[in-house]
């Protein structure tokens, strides 16, 4: 059995035996944030620590707690990163999506992720919808060039999207198993990213898990919920961090 887990996203109903969705959510474990935004990168990060944290071991138990013996990945959104930046500097889930969830500095977690995708390492693939400001704590596109691609010292090659992704105006660009999707604020807002998640796990995600059945039963669940879109969990209040 293989895992896909949730971060600040909602799980598709449908999918095939051998994946098992699951929603990663702070509040049930008794973490969350003050005033209208209980799911701020604080919580996630309480959740991290409180599954292992630095000791390691999150994935292990991870997979203890929900019967899983396959491939474990993780789709994070939004204030994700306080769950899958500490992680990731840490541990190596099979596959990691961040969808516009890169906000704020002290990304070693996600630069380790990326140098080790970029020379065949696990994949990582990041999503970003661009505000134009270079406010990191607003716009997660310029967090994730000037916090990691930059102190990473990499430079990605112009590519072409993996279908059925479509191809954002400021381009598309990859190294190794590393991939960067910039699509401008015009294009598909912060709030409305769930809208292109059914796409990227299509595109990316599907090699990284489901394997042990068939390939072709893990891709047309996750387009046919909710006519298209993805089950998609937005909060009271909207804040990245």
């Amino acid at each position: 059995m293989d895992a896909i887990f949730f971060l600040k996203a909602g799980v598709p109903s449908g999918l095939p035996p051998n994946v098992k969705g699951i929603q990663l959510d702070p509040v049930t474990y008794g973490f969350s944030c003050g005033g209208a935004d209980k799911y701020c990168s604080t919580a996630y990060s309480q959740l991290w620590q409180h599954l292992g944290g630095a000791a390691g071991g999150v994935i292990a138990k991870l997979k203890a707690q929900y019967g899983i013996d396959g491939k474990v990945s993780f789709v994070g959104f939004s204030a994700a990163h306080g769950f899958l930046n500490p992680l990731l500097n840490h541990e190596s889930p099979d596959a990691v999506v961040l969808v516009d969830a890169t906000f704020g500095g002290g990304k070693d977690g996600y630069i380790k992720a990326a140098k080790a995708a970029a020379v065949g390492g696990p994949l990582l693939v990041s999503v970003t919808s661009d505000k134009g400001s270079t406010d990191a704590l607003n716009n997660g596109d310029y967090a994730w060039r000037k916090f990691v691609l930059e102190p990473a010292g990499m430079t990605l090659s112009p590519t072409s999207p993996v279908s059925p992704m479509p191809p954002p105006s400021k381009g598309v660009s990859s190294l190794g198993n590393l991939w960067y999707y910039r699509y401008s604020d015009a294009e598909i807002h912060h709030w409305d990213m769930g809208k292109i998640l059914p796409h990227v796990v299509k595109a990316h995600l599907s090699g990284a898990v489901g394997k042990s059945g068939p390939k072709s039963s893990f891709l047309p669940v996750l387009i046919a919920v909710a006519g298209g879109y993805f089950v998609w969990r937005f909060f009271s209040r909207r804040t990245p961090t």
